[in-house]
């Protein structure tokens, strides 16, 4: 059985991702599929994670993937050097970054999946771009099939743009070296094997790990050693080095004279983007909101007993 682990933001289709992969591989692929997502705030922008399984074999186990041959980062802000720990043997993380860097892991592959969408749609959304680009790192699916499986699951409106999305992808990812390598093409179209219930034997896992050993990665003349990473995200999890992302449309501005330091927004924030600064003995004496972070939700301001912070548009000033 093959699993899929997604890493995104809620905004950016991961569970649609993996919705369609699923459609793909069941409707036209002729295989077992399953997808699901798990949220924590259930809000856009905040952290989530979805997990698609194929399979020749119907798939008894619903439960969340620990860890899976594939591992897909729609959002570069969470890739962190954790990601080994998701990692089954043999496996890749495929990673949304503009340039690919000097990231030692062979495992780690880039794809500007922003960059081909934007182009495309006029808005960055990865969650297509990396469906085309798993035709070109396994052969459980085939890129006809991720555009049957994204007719099947989008309206007729969007699914023309998100399949030239995805073929562009695909198309982007056989340039740089990954579908050439014959050793990694083996069928995957199959039928259940009652001597293997376990799918240990699967031919989907051949598809990706077959006999001689080979493991997918970029070839040399790609570079994907990840040298650096795109300039207009992060590091790694928990910093930005742009401003929230672009999620917000709205932000907070705290009248520091009318704020009484009652708390109220610090208590009440769901991000715990308020930040108390202190004097030299250590008291507080005024608060403000680390801008990194503020989803722009207007808790703050609503609870506010004194009206002191206003929620002004994204790039604007207070009245």
């Amino acid at each position: 059985m093959l699993e899929f682990i997604w890493h995104a933001r809620g905004g950016q289709g991961a569970f649609t991702a993996a919705r369609c992969l699923g459609a793909a591989a069941a409707l036209s692929a002729g295989q077992h599929a399953l997808a699901f997502p798990t949220f924590g705030p259930e809000r856009r922008g905040a952290p989530m994670r979805a997990f698609a399984k194929i399979s020749s074999a119907p798939i008894g186990d619903r439960s969340a993937s620990s860890s899976a041959q594939f591992v897909l980062f729609l959002d570069q802000t969470l890739f962190s050097d954790g990601f080994q720990e998701e990692l089954a043997e043999g496996g890749i993380a495929l990673v949304n970054a503009k340039e690919p860097s000097g990231f030692a892991d062979a495992r780690v592959l880039t794809l500007d999946a922003d960059g081909i969408s934007s182009a495309i749609l006029g808005r960055p959304f990865p969650n297509t771009a990396f469906l085309g680009a798993i035709p070109a790192l396994t052969e459980a699916v085939s890129i006809q099939d991720i555009e049957h499986g994204i007719r099947a699951t989008m309206p007729p409106k969007l699914a023309d743009k998100n399949v030239e999305v995805a073929k562009a992808a695909y198309e982007a990812m056989q340039a740089n070296g990954l579908s050439d390598q014959p050793s990694r093409r083996c069928s995957h179209r199959s039928h259940a094997n009652t001597a293997d219930p376990d799918g240990i034997h699967d031919p989907l896992v051949s598809a990706l790990r077959p006999d001689d050993g080979w493991t997918p990665h970029l070839r040399e003349a790609f570079s994907a050693r990840p040298a650096d990473f795109a300039s207009s995200t992060a590091f790694e999890a928990g910093y930005l080095t742009t401003p929230n992302a672009g999620w917000r449309s709205l932000r907070p501005v705290i009248d520091p004279d009318a704020c009484t330091l009652c708390m109220s927004c610090y208590l009440y924030c769901p991000d715990g983007t308020i930040v108390k600064e202190r004097d030299a003995a250590g008291d507080v004496v005024s608060l403000a909101v680390d801008l990194a972070f503020c989803k722009g939700c207007g808790v703050c301001a609503k609870v506010c007993p004194a009206d002191c912070i206003q929620m002004v548009p994204e790039g604007g000033d207070a009245a």
